[in-house]
């Protein structure tokens, strides 16, 4: 608890919010715990991922005339933190990208939060007329330091957003996989291949297109295998059609296991009502328990092969547990691998002569060649030639043998012609 009370004192600087008809304004303040509540709050520290230039780089982007970046002291967030949090359990966390002024939650939400055990935190001024790379910024920078100061389950950190925030949040939640547990789109949602429109006709085909760029291959295995994500539109939602089209030819076409669709009789483009949130959230975690287990054993499984390589090369074995710190810090091979990491900085390098058994044991995983075809085939349908060229040669490259490999050289053919 003392360790959590420094942590929260360097993360934040609170200030009460100023009064606002939209969310409660009370504040609960333990000397002896966390600060729970609504309040507003200054960061004083920036994720390492929120720079322009991070954010560009992730999204693959190359901006001739970048935004200037912002200060983070500049910036206020606002926090609610459920009455009942007391730091012996962890919650989920909720980072939110409005499309107006404020950050914090509707008032009709918070008892959502309460019951979902869920933390929200959202930037002011974070609305439409902002920069994107600055919205998804402060996003990151949300998540950064409430995850820092307050106790947080790393699957059930969240993002979302509404209308325009939605479309933030839905491309954040996918290209951030690794960091976001899931995405709730509401009356907003983009994707990173085209979808078809639904007044196609005749010979003349109408597309939306893409948004973004596709998401790196093992942050997209991630997402499709782990993530959730929640798509929310009204019935006369002047979004519902290119939601649908998400939903449809984006998350089902391209095989994601956890993705739900909402779709409210009746509402227009505003915010649903409570229990449709309440919804979301539900989808949101209700595949929880089973990709624990699911990410549990695989964890298990390079646990064991990192120890293996452990006993042949502290080099290749310590790298093989930092990886797994990488993908796995929320099962209970995370602790594990962080004490083996700090005996075998004190061992002795083992003989370097390698065994075939090492070799292979340092291969790829098989599906290394099906992720890469797939993601230059999703380059191929954005348009991206050039970024789909490149991965189709490294895959050409360097799994000569595999059936994936003559796929790759057939559509270099046809690029060629």
């Amino acid at each position: 608890m003392l360790l959590f009370c420094c942590a929260l004192l360097c993360a934040v600087a609170s200030v009460y919010a100023q009064d606002d008809p939209t969310v409660e304004t009370s504040t609960t303040t333990n000397e002896t715990g966390p600060q729970t509540g609504r309040f507003t709050a200054r960061f004083i520290e920036r994720s390492p991922l929120s720079t322009v230039g991070e954010v560009t780089a992730r999204f693959r982007v190359e901006l001739a005339n970048p935004p200037t970046d912002y200060a983070i002291t500049d910036e206020l967030f606002e926090v609610y933190v459920p009455p009942a949090y007391d730091g012996s359990e962890p919650y989920g966390l909720l980072v939110w990208i409005n499309a107006g002024t404020r950050g914090g939650p509707p008032a009709h939400y918070m008892p959502v939060l309460d019951q979902h055990k869920l933390i929200w935190v959202g930037a002011n001024d974070s609305g439409n007329p902002r920069s994107f790379w600055h919205r998804a910024g402060l996003a990151l920078d949300g998540l950064h330091n409430i995850t820092k100061a307050y106790r947080i389950d790393p699957m059930r950190t969240y993002i979302s957003g509404v209308s325009g925030g939605g479309r933030c949040a839905s491309r954040v939640g996918l290209v951030y996989a690794d960091h976001f547990a899931g995405a709730f789109s509401l009356i907003g949602t983009d994707f990173f291949t085209r979808l078809p429109h639904p007044d196609n006709k005749g010979v003349v085909m109408k597309f939306w297109a893409p948004a973004f760029n596709p998401p790196q291959p093992d942050v997209i295995r991630r997402a499709k295998r782990d993530c959730r994500y929640v798509l929310l539109t009204g019935e006369n939602d002047g979004n519902l059609p290119q939601t649908r089209s998400a939903y449809l030819f984006g998350y089902q076409r391209g095989q994601f296991e956890n993705v739900t669709y909402l779709e409210v009789p009746g509402m227009g483009h505003t915010l649903p009502p409570a229990d449709w949130f309440s919804q979301g959230i539900d989808a949101l975690d209700g595949p929880l328990e089973i990709i624990r287990e699911r990410r549990e054993s695989a964890a298990a499984d390079d646990y064991r092969r990192a120890m293996e390589r452990l006993h042949r090369s502290r080099k290749h074995g310590t790298e093989a547990l930092e990886q797994l710190l990488l993908d796995y810090p929320d099962t209970t091979y995370a602790p594990k691998a962080e004490a083996a990491l700090a005996e075998a900085a004190t061992m002795p390098e083992p003989d370097e002569t390698s065994s075939a058994a090492e070799v292979a044991d340092q291969s790829p995983p098989p599906d290394k060649a099906r992720e890469k075809l797939a993601l230059a085939q999703n380059y191929l349908n954005a348009g991206k030639t050039d970024l789909a060229r490149e991965l189709l040669n490294q895959l050409v490259e360097y799994y000569p043998d595999t059936e994936e490999a003559g796929q790759a050289r057939a559509l270099l053919d046809e690029m060629a012609q």
